[in-house]
């Protein structure tokens, strides 16, 4: 079995190579918004849409203009991947519109956005170094080794600082793992408690916090945004203080990361099954408070229900979502009773005698139905 797996490292150019990449994501950027320009008139003209190979076959006539002579400084395959992008782009559109979803139009990158470029092939990692078509071997953090065969490489910019992310394919063989029963999960993500997971046979109950990262920092962002607005728009002291506002915020977004990645971490190496519910987060902020969708955006349960599932699928275990209409909090978890439960109800209180409270219910509901899922497919646990 091969899976995909992207490890990336922080870069540390010295200000020549700094510079060369800064050049590489620039005419990546003109390239793509020239390309969808060009996508545009020619359809409104002519009613026909360009492929990605029309506008491939239009970069060696742009390399020869003087006013774009400038592209030869860059790794052809850089460029064609750009093009590639933009194609994408499209793809994606055109299958949102098919499918009836929210679709949105490519639209032109901006400087300063999302700096980056792709290597398809060339690059080389030796040592702590690792080295680009046209631009060198450029030192970076290697924090661990690099797994399988590397297909593609990323540098992008995040703030004031480069990285590269490896694209890497890794054999993990074919042999399965032994599924337990007694390994089973469920989780019912909250907010007064950030999960509440059910496991074993004698339904035991495992609870972590919520951490507010939001909370914690609110202080700090709401200084540093005021700081911001108040600076002339244009100027160097301005760009300052929008520098130390992107810094805290990039700090906030790591602190969740984190925190994700070693509770998902945690749960995917003791728990082979695992059960989860299906949540609507964006209909969910939208009918809460102010106050409760800031605390909903805050706990980033897709991005924790993300890592769980590529980690169990990496590792070969079972991730089983809930049906969106599942009940889980109102149904008892002993004898299946639907009772119906307001929000500021924190304890599930049966006929047939079962008390426990509400995300506990919720959480044993979810194993329950993960482990009834998993058996109906046709395999013994």
């Amino acid at each position: 079995m091969i899976i995909k797996k992207t490890f990336k490292y922080r870069l540390k150019p010295n200000r020549i190579q700094e510079t060369c990449f800064y050049q590489f994501a620039g005419a990546c950027r003109c390239l793509y918004n020239f390309a969808l320009e060009k996508k545009k008139k020619v359809f409104e003209a002519e009613k026909k849409r360009l492929s990605y190979f029309d506008l491939n076959n239009l970069l060696p006539s742009l390399k020869r203009e003087e006013e774009t002579l400038w592209l030869k400084d860059v790794h052809s395959q850089v460029l064609q991947q750009s093009l590639k992008d933009l194609h994408r782009a499209f793809e994606n559109f055109f299958r949102r519109v098919k499918s009836s979803e929210k679709s949105g139009f490519p639209k032109f990158k901006k400087r300063g956005s999302v700096d980056s470029f792709r290597y398809p092939q060339g690059a080389k990692v030796k040592g702590k170094e690792v080295y680009f078509p046209k631009i060198g071997w450029v030192k970076f953090r290697k924090s661990r080794e690099i797994e399988g065969v590397v297909k593609q490489t990323t540098v992008i910019r995040e703030i004031n600082r480069w990285y590269v992310c490896f694209s890497c394919e890794i054999d993990v063989g074919e042999e399965l793992p032994q599924i337990s029963e007694v390994s089973a999960a469920g989780i019912d993500l909250g907010l007064e408690k950030f999960a509440t997971i059910a496991y074993g046979l004698d339904d035991e109950i495992r609870e972590v916090q919520n951490p507010r990262f939001f909370r914690r920092y609110l202080g700090k962002l709401r200084f540093l945004s005021r700081q911001l607005s108040r600076k002339v728009k244009g100027s160097r002291n301005r760009m300052k203080a929008r520098l130390k506002l992107q810094k805290l915020q990039e700090k906030l977004k790591n602190c969740r990361r984190d925190f994700a990645h070693k509770e998902s971490f945690q749960l995917v190496k003791n728990h082979d099954i695992v059960g989860v519910e299906t949540l609507s987060i964006q209909s969910m902020q939208q009918k809460s408070f102010r106050n409760l969708a800031r605390s909903i955006a805050d706990a980033s349960w897709r991005q924790f229900l993300s890592f769980v599932q590529y980690k169990l699928e990496h590792m070969q275990k079972v991730f089983v979502e809930a049906s969106r209409w599942f009940a889980s909090t109102q149904q008892c978890c002993k004898c299946h009773r639907l009772m119906k439960m307001e929000l500021s109800q924190r304890e599930y209180a049966c006929e047939c005698g079962n008390r426990l409270g509400r995300d506990a219910n919720a959480a044993i509901n979810l194993r329950n139905m993960a482990l009834k899922k998993y058996k109906a497919a046709g395999t013994t646990v």
